[in-house]
């Protein structure tokens, strides 16, 4: 009776473990506001068909990487053509769109601000969110981006409820193209944190840098706080402030430089 009993607990460990869902959630602003600082692709329809490639690619990932997409929009665009590349593949019931206005605010608040509200948004009204359980796991990622290590990059996660990378080298800098979370890690560690991390109160400094200090400052408080990525993330995709691909050139051997000291170092120091 031990053995069966024992046999069933770790059959129902598997079971949860198979169902565990990996949710990507893909941040979006097709049309930023004039005069949103730092910001050099600003055309809309450059961006919508950066969101394009980078859906197209995400798609493919659904059953195999990933479980669910939710795609959320906070510029009130038209997202039809969006909407098309879901439906042809005929994977409308595990991909959510969120389109609201969410950019009733000055621009110069800063788009870490703009995108920390959007992520509010998603966490508190998807219907994904709703229904997932408290040990699915949320990623996030610029979504004007590939990441081409996707799978890598969700299988080296260690067990924790918020994941991120945070580097003090060359200055302070939380990473917000790639971060990860479960309902439970979200509401304890960023939810309202927009307000935290506006760039007219913080000097204009970027919002990635006030973020760092906030988080910094408290994730100790917290268990299941990842403060250091596995793996560096490989994204395919154009710098919205150099219109620079992250994986072409000199961003190439940063890629390779940042591997070598995850892998070795366990840290990044620039």
């Amino acid at each position: 009776m031990v053995l069966l009993k024992r046999h069933v607990d770790i059959l129902e460990a598997s079971k949860i473990e198979i169902t565990r869902m990996n949710i990507l959630i893909m941040t979006a602003t097709i049309t930023p506001p004039l005069g949103a600082p730092g910001l050099l692709r600003i055309d809309p329809k450059i961006r919508l068909a950066d969101y394009e490639k980078a859906l197209s690619y995400y798609v493919k990932a659904l059953g195999k990487t990933i479980d669910r997409i939710i795609f959320a929009e906070n510029s009130n665009s038209n997202i039809d053509k969006l909407r098309e590349i879901v439906s042809e593949t005929g994977k409308e019931c595990e991909v959510e769109f969120l389109v609201y206005d969410g950019m009733d605010h000055p621009a110069s608040y800063g788009r870490c601000y703009s995108e920390s509200k959007l992520l509010d948004h998603v966490m508190s009204t998807s219907k994904i969110v709703t229904c997932a359980g408290k040990n699915d796991f949320f990623w996030k990622v610029t979504g004007r981006y590939s990441l081409l290590n996707l799978r890598a990059m969700i299988a080296s996660r260690p067990n924790c409820n918020f994941y991120c990378d945070l580097r003090s080298y060359p200055s302070p800098w939380a990473d917000m193209r790639f971060m990860g979370w479960t309902k439970a890690g979200y509401q304890s560690i960023y939810r309202n944190i927009a307000q935290h991390i506006r760039e007219d109160t913080n000097g204009g400094r970027p919002g990635e840098e006030t973020l760092y200090r906030r988080l910094h400052g408290t994730f100790s408080a917290f268990d299941g706080f990842a403060t250091v990525l596995a793996r560096e993330p490989l994204f395919d995709g154009v710098r919205a402030y150099d219109n620079k691909n992250w994986s072409k050139g000199r961003q190439w051997l940063v890629f390779i430089a940042r591997q070598i000291q995850r892998l070795l170092l366990r840290k990044v120091y620039f």
